[in-house]
């Protein structure tokens, strides 16, 4: 429903408390026997979900086969969910990639969870109609005892208020916390963001949707952000160098401005690859802008403002906002305003090869 907002992001904190809460029974339902219950259930398909961002309804429809080996890396696995088509007229075949909403890389704890699901339940599964689906339960009430049925929304709610009820899970408020899958998906994607050096691109490729989907309905401005976003490189100006007493340490050029050391600098990945965070740059301490350089920078300026009209200004403001006001509070002041000036509107009219279409450095992120 589009017109009610959804839960936000968990904070660090209580992040922290629902994971310690999902270790403490996950460690109670390794150590058990026979079929899981609904609630067990539960605790498993929370549990994946905070370590893979799938989302409810997938989540609930994943399949028995839905571990795949990777085809790179031998200890780790690919976890395939399908998208559900909610209008008829939409409606593919499964075999088709289309249909595939998340292949995400799942670590070995997530894998030994779906491997725990699917041999403690692989009777009742059997003897029921739905031998293909993963959260298969025996109903143990008393009108409908007997009875073995899929994990529905009203099962898995129920499950998320006895999980919350039973480790006394609470707020920054004193408040019972409220959990849901999509907060917890909520709270992956960010986690993302973060760990990605707040990349949008990149969040969102991993995330498995468009930029857009990611600013508009995941991403959160952490508390930090403005404290974070501030101009960590150097800038060089024609007077400095002019004295002929700074000393011109090697720089490579970035689709962004310069780098001391692309491979081996402040946020490169330090494994042989060079750096591509280039909207990280301006929190880099290898950052390096001279006049020269002021084309790509404005270059890069424009193409963000424009992209303020696609994203909404909220959005917008909380994942581009802080290089805008660096540029023009940080960087632009320290050279020649001619100069700034006539780079500005050069960029503007005809920017950069690199900055002149988001939608070519969307695909290439």
């Amino acid at each position: 429903n589009r017109s009610k907002k959804g839960q936000t992001a968990l904070t660090e904190p209580d992040r922290k408390a629902v994971l310690k809460a999902l270790k403490t029974d996950m460690r109670a339902i390794v150590a058990g026997s026979g079929p899981l219950t609904n609630v067990e259930l539960t605790v498993c398909l929370l549990a994946i979900a905070a370590r893979t961002g799938i989302n409810p309804t997938p989540a609930l429809e994943l399949a028995t086969d839905c571990l795949q080996p990777h085809p790179i890396k031998a200890d780790r696995y690919v976890l395939v969910s399908v998208k559900r088509r909610g209008n008829a007229t939409h409606i593919q075949s499964l075999r088709k990639a289309a249909d595939i909403e998340a292949m995400v890389t799942a670590l070995p704890d997530v894998a030994r969870i779906i491997d725990l699901v699917r041999q403690r339940n692989a009777e009742l599964r059997q003897a029921s109609r739905y031998p293909a689906s993963l959260f298969v339960y025996l109903w143990r009430g008393i009108v409908s005892a007997g009875r073995k049925s899929r994990l529905s929304r009203t099962t898995l709610s129920k499950g998320i208020a006895k999980f919350l009820e039973r480790h006394d899970l609470r707020d920054a408020d004193g408040k019972p916390l409220k959990l849901n899958v999509m907060r917890l998906r909520k709270t992956f994607e960010n986690r993302l963001f973060s760990l990605s050096g707040q990349d949008p691109f990149l969040t969102a490729k991993l995330g498995g949707h468009t930029p857009k989907v990611s600013n508009d309905h995941y991403l959160e401005a952490p508390a930090t952000a403005e404290r974070d976003w501030h101009l960590m490189g150097e800038v060089r100006t024609e007077a400095l160098l002019s004295h002929g007493k700074a000393s011109l340490l090697p720089t490579q050029n970035t689709p962004v401005a310069r780098c001391r050391d692309t491979l081996h600098g402040h946020l490169a990945p330090k494994n042989g690859e060079h750096c591509q965070k280039f909207l990280a740059c301006f929190r880099c301490r290898s950052f390096v802008v001279t006049g020269d350089d002021l084309y790509r920078v404005f270059s890069l300026y424009w193409m963000l403002a424009r992209m303020r009209e696609r994203m909404g200004a909220s959005a917008w403001k909380r994942v581009y906002g802080h290089i805008i006001r660096i540029i023009d509070r940080e960087i632009a002041p320290r050279f020649d305003a001619e100069l700034v000036t006539i780079q500005r509107q050069r960029a503007k009219v005809e920017p950069h090869p690199f900055w002149r279409d988001p939608e070519l450095l969307e695909g290439a992120a």
